[in-house]
């Protein structure tokens, strides 16, 4: 079957993100050939595309040891041009008590160093990578890379049903930027949070395998048969893909906890959770459970 692959103008289409083995664009489009026919609203390999504008590459570890080093808590590397836009995202998320939770449980860490850097290379999308572990195993390290236009382009429902929440209310609502940017800075920190509480040696082994299965893939003729694909897979317990949404999914949650106490007075409240819950039911009806939307949310009663 002839495969008419379009790669769109994507904000984190760049060298050293998508091209660089860790989640090529062709490769995924190619995973979702059955399941991509079952989505709502979208044809052709449009939704799929555009769900992964956001990030531009899988969450990998750092393979080379740690340095030995002298910082913990949070370290900004924020370039001068964008600490006035920076400063406003950081405390739009204090502005909560989760935000502060996800913010001080690094910041007070002393055996713990968490990096946040905003990059223009990002545009509108963000990454969470250069993960590090100590010899027990244990988290010491990551990095949080944010665009420099983080206040600005709504991620795809697919994979991001609470920041794309966002979008349908930014026409009849005064909805800021800054609140989009504060909730993808959430998303991002739940990264580093779900990579510290799992087990570090299946994490490791996951994107190793997984790398594994793209370099195969793109040099077999993109043939998903290819018994050595089919014995990571194997090895794997699941897709590449579906451990890549895995990941997505819980740091969304951590999006949620961070959007409902946020918005929890502002009149587009009700229209946000309603979103939320129709995005969930088209595109993530496996995962419903996991965001709790009748216990996260503060006015359950918006829920129809």
């Amino acid at each position: 079957m002839a495969l008419g692959i379009r790669v769109y103008n994507t904000p984190n289409f760049v060298p050293g993100g998508l091209l660089d083995m860790r989640f090529p664009y062709a490769l995924l489009v190619l995973f979702m050939i059955i399941p991509v026919a079952a989505k709502p609203g979208r044809t052709g390999y449009d939704w799929f595309l555009s769900s992964t504008d956001y990030h531009a590459g899988l969450n990998t570890d750092n393979n080379s040891a740690p340095d030995a080093r002298d910082e913990h808590g949070i370290k900004e590397v924020i370039p001068k041009e964008f600490q006035t836009r920076y400063q406003k995202w950081k405390d739009e998320l204090l502005a909560t008590d989760y935000g502060r939770k996800l913010w001080e449980q690094y910041a007070n860490r002393t055996d713990f160093l968490l990096t946040v850097k905003v990059a223009a290379s990002r545009k509108s999308g963000a990454g969470t990578d250069e993960f590090e572990w100590d010899a027990n195993g244990s988290l010491i390290a990551a990095t949080v890379t944010l665009g420099k236009d983080l206040d600005k382009g709504y991620p795809d429902p697919v994979y991001y049903p609470v920041m794309n929440s966002l979008a349908a209310q930014n026409e009849m609502y005064n909805v800021t930027g800054t609140l989009l940017a504060s909730t993808k800075m959430a998303h991002e920190i739940g990264h580093v949070t779900f990579t510290s509480q799992a087990n570090s040696q299946v994490f490791k082994k996951q994107n190793r395998l997984m790398d594994n299965y793209y370099g195969i893939f793109l040099k077999n003729g993109f043939n998903t048969r290819d018994p050595k694909l089919v014995a990571l897979e194997s090895e794997l317990g699941s897709s590449p893909l579906s451990i890549w949404e895995d990941r997505e999914y819980w740091s969304e949650v951590s999006a949620l906890h961070y959007l409902v106490q946020r918005i929890s007075k502002e009149s587009y409240y009700c229209s946000v959770i309603n979103k939320i819950k129709i995005n969930l039911e088209d595109y993530a009806s496996g995962y419903e459970s996991r965001f709790d939307l009748a216990n996260i949310a503060f006015r359950p009663a918006c829920l129809k």
